[in-house]
């Protein structure tokens, strides 16, 4: 009587393991360091590209009609407040580093005012159709980079992963990124307007309805989190990926949502540890280096713990060898 020789089980990190894996690969190889180095670098030393103005104007039409509630026309003028501020400081080439896949930057997210070098060159930027084309031009060149530095990451996670043509996979990032942007504008608008029209009603509706946008895309994104990782190692198609993202994300809801809340949590507490340092003091290179170091095992332990999930998925999927049959049988039925 023959012995049913079952398939080896696919072996799949926890969330310690992929971080610890993530941590060694890197180390092993500090040139994966220079992209969000040569970034972060360039957002904090080199020249802005200011909106200032042109912000500046759009806030000025952020007025509350004469017939409001107070209370409304002061968060009118907070409202205008917040947005001057952000448009004194933000800088365009922030928009290399992309969304929802690009370099990690640190200095994207704290919009430095100055540097140790002094005040930097500012090209003031008012026009908006010159805005949009810049804006567009910065994006597509950041997640070109960022496929480049997702294939590098991706080969150092798994060193068995085949090389593909780059080029398709970054057309297949450019157009995710597409979708992800177009799904963002039509949720954040419909609730937008929905709330708007549930304010007539009562303000306490409103709430409800844009923590209900909010809520969608929250979820949309734990689902879909996967989606350039199976871009990227696998060369899949883009309704593909997304589809074996949902299908971790359900097998194994707890372990990745956990993963990623800790992945979130030290990205949060390291951004605090290197947001420390003043923008005009030498000691934010340091900064730069430890987010460069940082983001960098983070990236490496998202494909580590998905590369893992996945093939344990694709295990568990395939058919258990029937009595008489090996699994060496089976493969050579395949063959033949």
């Amino acid at each position: 009587m023959s012995e049913i020789t079952p398939a080896p089980r696919a072996f799949s990190r926890g969330v310690l393991g992929a971080i610890a894996s993530g941590f060694d690969r890197i180390a092993a190889r500090p040139y994966l360091l220079l992209p969000p180095l040569v970034l972060d670098l360039f957002l904090w030393l080199g020249p802005r590209l200011s909106m200032a103005g042109f912000i500046r104007r759009l806030a000025a039409t952020l007025t509350a009609p004469a017939v409001t509630r107070p209370e409304l026309a002061d968060q009118a003028a907070l409202a205008r407040e917040a947005l001057v501020g952000l448009g004194e400081r933000f800088n365009l080439f922030s928009a290399l580093s992309t969304f929802p896949v690009g370099i990690p930057s640190l200095m994207a997210a704290v919009m430095p005012e100055g540097s140790p070098l002094g005040p930097p060159g500012v090209v003031p930027l008012t026009v908006p159709a010159e805005i949009g084309m810049i804006w567009f031009g910065l994006t597509v060149a950041g997640l070109l980079a960022a496929a480049a530095y997702h294939m590098a990451v991706a080969r150092v996670a798994s060193p068995g992963a085949e090389s593909g043509a780059g080029w398709a996979v970054a057309v297949r990032l450019l157009a995710m990124a597409g979708l992800a942007y177009a799904v963002l504008f039509v949720v954040a608008s419909g609730s937008v307007l929905a709330a708007m029209v549930a304010n007539l009603i009562t303000p306490f509706l409103a709430t409800g309805v844009f923590y209900l946008g909010f809520t969608i895309l929250f979820w949309l994104g734990v689902y879909l989190v996967f989606t350039p990782h199976g871009l990227v190692r696998y060369r899949l198609g883009l309704l593909r990926a997304a589809r074996e993202s949902v299908r971790i994300v359900r097998r194994d809801f707890f372990p990745v949502v956990g993963f990623l809340a800790v992945i979130v949590l030290l990205s949060w507490i390291s951004g605090l540890v290197w947001e420390l340092p003043p923008a005009d003091s030498w000691f934010s290179a340091l900064a730069i280096l430890g987010h460069a170091f940082v983001s960098g095992m983070l990236l490496a332990a998202t494909y580590v713990f998905y590369i893992g999930r996945r093939e344990a998925m694709l295990a568990a999927d395939r058919p258990a060898p029937v009595a008489g049959e090996t699994s060496i049988d089976r493969r050579d039925a395949r063959g033949a």
